[in-house]
Order: structure tokens, then C-alpha cells, then sequence
């Protein structure tokens, strides 16, 4: 059986796996998505970094990626204003890898 941390390929699916809980401030969201989606060294924890990684993904070869974020009403809960950009950037993701053929899709779990 595959074991697995922040992700995992399944019948050629990339699935990046996001915990909110470890994720209360920014500082930590940026090191937790750097993990699960594999962003390369020249990431940097700021928004036009992470927007800049986000529209890119070319080091995931999977054409299907699914980021999966647990705990979703604890991402971000002592820094909440981050949030909206946040969910922009990611909501921009989508789109522009949908340009350059890659499924990036974006799910939460609240618990």
C-alpha cells in the first residue's frame, strides 16, 4: 500500500492534501499548500508567489489535480481577512490551468 503526507497519485489523479487546522496564519498556509502541491524552491510565502505556482503546476505531470482542504473553517481563523484573496487566487487557478489543459479542482471538508 502507498503510503502518503501531503500527497498522493490515485489512477492518475494528483491529490494535495491541505489541513486548515495547521494552517491558522498565512505564514503557515504558505508552508502547508507549498508541501501538498510540491511548489518548487523559487516559492516564496507571499500572494504573487503563490498565485505564480498556482497558475503553473508544470512539475505535477497528472492532467487531473484535486486540492482537498480539511478543517476548511479553521484555514486561516486568526488572520481571516487573508482568506478572500486566498480563495481568489485559487478560484483564478482553476481557470487559467483549464487554458493549459490541466483539471484543477479545489474541495473543502468542514468538520
Amino acid at each position: 500500500m502507498q503510503t502518503f503526507k501531503n500527497n498522493i497519485v490515485v489512477n492518475g489523479v494528483f491529490f494535495a492534501f491541505l489541513d486548515g487546522e495547521k494552517c491558522a496564519v498565512l505564514a503557515h498556509f504558505y508552508e502547508e499548500i507549498a508541501k501538498a502541491l510540491n511548489f518548487p524552491d523559487y516559492f516564496h510565502p507571499n500572494f504573487d508567489s503563490l498565485d505564480e505556482c498556482l497558475n503553473d503546476l508544470s512539475w505535477i505531470k497528472e492532467k487531473e489535480i484535486q486540492l482537498l482542504i480539511f478543517n476548511f473553517s479553521d484555514l486561516l481563523f486568526e488572520e481571516p481577512h487573508h482568506l478572500e484573496v486566498v480563495n481568489s487566487i485559487l478560484a483564478n487557478a482553476i481557470g487559467e490551468l483549464e487554458d493549459k489543459g490541466v483539471n484543477f479542482s479545489v474541495s473543502t471538508q468542514a468538520l
